[in-house]
């Protein structure tokens, strides 16, 4: 019996003491920070745009694509000269091909990129599922997987030059299903899966593959009147037969629901933006970085235990219907 105590006493010394390791090993910085090179999408707003302001800060080269030529400028004007803009529409292979071209004549000769930050996402739909089209699942998907990958897949021959960092920002919903989110849940678990296989195809080549998971906060994506708005039109779409099936009480609740979703975001984006640059940056970044309160004691916990439970936890607001038997 001794001998057993002895065991457990050694492994757990072990683990505390690789636990130590990690979290001193993660706070090392890499070097040469002012001649490394980024390529970040989405970043007229949100995330993408707190992440380029704060890597220009830091004396990074930072080369931030924007959707539109009134957030390029915006981004530019709060800059210094060092942050470079350039006009993606990561849906656009063209116009990928374009920033692919840009980036390649501004690096220095011989050498590659260290960072591609694919933040590039939309929420286009929050209603039940029977409510959607097809159209409405190709919308999600067409910009947060596949402009990812389509991202991914032309920059990579940079990125392995440089032997980089690919940082895609994907969702506690990757893991957790969340009711009127389908097919965002879907583009997002897409893009988890795309990571952990390209991550495991480059294992060996020096480049490594890192996945932000953020939970609920304070942006565009999230505000409450535009989840409002977007659920009344799925809603005043759909056959009136979904409107009897989903409508009155349901409905009702599910916009309730939108209000309580609203007032539990975090109000600290800053936490995502900190993930990205230890991530991009750190000498010993981490695969999955899941951000917030809610994706650590909430959606965390829920992704590991028994369908069962979770769907019971979830299944509010939802019609009844009629049970056939």
């Amino acid at each position: 019996m001794i001998w057993l105590w002895g065991l457990i006493t050694i492994f757990v010394s072990l683990l505390i003491l690789y636990h130590l390791y990690k979290a001193f090993s993660s706070r090392k910085m890499v070097d040469n920070i002012g001649s490394r090179y980024v390529v970040i999408s989405g970043c007229d707003t949100g995330f993408g745009n707190l992440l380029s302001k704060r890597l220009d800060i830091m004396g990074m080269n930072v080369i931030s694509g924007c959707l539109t030529v009134d957030g390029a400028k915006k981004l530019k004007d709060e800059c210094s000269v060092r942050l470079r803009t350039i006009i993606l529409d990561v849906t656009d292979e063209i116009s990928v091909q374009k920033a692919v071209a840009i980036v390649r004549r501004d690096l220095p000769q011989n050498t590659g990129l260290w960072g591609l930050v694919n933040n590039a996402g939309v929420m286009p739909h929050f209603a039940p599922m029977e409510m959607l089209t097809v159209e409405d699942f190709k919308a999600a998907c067409k910009v947060n997987l596949f402009g990812a990958i389509s991202m991914t897949l032309n920059f990579l021959p940079l990125i392995r030059q440089g032997r980089g960092r690919v940082v895609n920002v994907c969702s506690i919903v990757a893991t957790t299903a969340y009711p009127g989110l389908s097919n965002y849940c879907i583009s997002k678990t897409g893009l988890k899966t795309f990571s952990t296989c390209i991550r495991r195809e480059l294992y060996r080549s020096g480049v490594t593959v890192h996945t932000i998971n953020p939970g609920g906060f304070k942006t565009n994506i999230t505000n409450q009147k535009r989840l409002e708005s977007i659920f009344r039109e799925s809603f005043d779409k759909c056959s009136e037969d979904l409107k009897s099936f989903y409508g009155g009480r349901i409905a009702k609740r599910i916009i309730y629901g939108i209000g309580v979703v609203d007032t539990q975001v975090s109000f600290k984006p800053h936490l995502v933006s900190d993930a990205m640059v230890h991530a991009l940056l750190s000498r010993s970044p981490q695969r999955d970085y899941i951000v917030g309160y809610d994706a650590r004691f909430f959606f965390r916990p829920i992704s590991i235990l028994p369908d069962i439970i979770s769907d019971l936890l979830f299944s509010w607001p939802a019609p009844y219907g009629e049970r056939v038997l």
